[in-house]
């Protein structure tokens, strides 16, 4: 909205969508294990490892563990012979 002029983006302002809630740090830690063990290659892949494990800080194990589950679920690996 840059580019429109201050007195449009003022009428337009109570049209505009709310923003998104912020995602919980376990949502954070599902989306990069998904990310992970859907990158194109290694090197993306352990960036997403490393996002993830900088997402669950707090977390404990048991949470750690369900978001792993959510992420195969989430990359379709669940249930994979």
């Amino acid at each position: 909205m840059n580019n429109i002029p201050k007195i449009f983006q003022d009428a337009l302002r109570p049209f505009a969508p709310p923003p998104a809630p912020k995602p919980s740090p376990t949502e954070l830690v599902i989306r990069a294990l998904v990310l992970g063990l859907t990158a194109p290659n290694a090197k993306a892949a352990q960036q997403c490892a490393d996002m993830a494990e900088e997402f669950a800080q707090g977390l404990t194990d048991d949470q750690v563990e369900q978001c792993k589950a959510a992420a195969m679920k989430g990359a379709g690996l669940c249930g994979m012979r």
